[in-house]
């Protein structure tokens, strides 16, 4: 592939495990509707309490379901009242004279983890070889939330995890250094780094802390900080979550949580280093909506392990 040919030459939407909602964003009985993957879905909870997140038109005459119901652990269709289970069975119809085969609503895998609701997309409908791991959530604050809709792709966000170069040139950090080689093991990619970070944002620009970095990278979809503050004796886990709603958008969530022995503390703590989070993000993201993506890159030392990620983020797209 030449160098700067076309702006994501990815084959498609990436597979893997992809966060289409935190769990506390969805009620029993409310209906999402939403496009990702390429496609109109809606995302509910039934009444006991399941997340299922299906195709959004009905396969009997085509209606969109978000205008639909929850009746229990079905959904009903605004427009025939034709339900269906879970499994995207039709489980009843108003008429009371068999069930239509043909009515099968699509449905995908959803597991709900750690305060997230994810859904497993495969190109070629294959089922997963591999899990996120689930996050104990013992002495943690909940989720701090924010979404953004961005124009490009899960893969260029990620890759900002092992491009050390842009650490001091965009986000001016002081002093980052890789703490640990930068290691892959199937879908898991694994870096640490460190850095002083200046404290302006509670009105001691001429202070800092240092901040250390262990960086959890699973598939293209699903990035985990764990960040270490000890001179606040804090814990933090910050989230960078990117769902394709298409081939070049993609809805960015950024989340974060932390432990502290002092609940106060760290309610107050959560919001400077979360909101601190989103605010270097958004740094990212005008550079995101703009680049082109350079295939190879003219690497120089200091930019971290750029190819070794491109190779490793191959696996996830469909085989040519």
């Amino acid at each position: 592939m030449g160098a700067g040919v076309g702006r994501y030459p990815f084959t498609g939407i990436p597979s893997g495990w992809f966060v289409v909602a935190a769990s506390d964003e969805l009620a029993p009985g409310q209906i999402i509707g939403t496009r990702y993957f390429g496609r109109d879905l809606v995302l509910y909870r039934t009444a006991s309490g399941q997340a299922v997140l299906s195709d959004a038109h009905c396969p009997h005459m085509g209606a969109h379901l978000e205008a639909g119901c929850v009746e229990g652990e079905t959904l009903r269709c605004p427009f025939h009242g034709f339900q269906y289970d879970v499994d995207g069975s039709c489980v009843a119809t108003p008429y009371g004279k068999g069930l239509p085969r043909r009515a099968r609503l699509n449905t995908w895998l959803v597991r709900e983890q750690s305060g997230l609701v994810l859904a497993w997309h495969d190109a070629d409908d294959k089922p997963p070889e591999w899990s996120v791991p689930e996050l104990s959530l013992d002495s943690w604050s909940g989720l701090l939330l924010r979404r953004y809709e961005v124009a490009t792709h899960p893969q260029e966000t990620s890759e900002n995890s092992i491009d050390f170069g842009h650490f001091t040139s965009v986000h001016n950090f002081h002093h980052a250094e890789m703490t640990r080689e930068v290691t892959t093991e199937g879908p898991l990619l694994r870096s640490a780094y460190a850095i002083d970070a200046t404290l302006g944002v509670i009105g001691l620009p001429k202070q800092s802390v240092r901040a250390d970095f262990d960086v959890e990278v699973w598939g293209l979809g699903y990035s985990l900080v764990n960040l270490t503050l000890k001179a606040f004796g804090l814990r933090g886990r910050l989230f960078v979550l990117p769902v394709p709603i298409d081939e070049e958008h993609i809805h960015l969530r950024l989340a974060g949580m932390v432990n502290h022995h002092s609940r106060l503390l760290g309610a107050v703590l959560r919001q400077i280093v979360v909101r601190a989070f989103w605010a270097e993000v958004e740094e990212d993201i005008p550079v995101w909506t703009t680049k082109k993506y350079v295939h190879p890159p003219a690497l120089a030392p200091g930019d971290g392990p750029v190819a070794l990620y491109r190779r490793w983020a191959q696996q996830f797209y469909p085989e040519r």
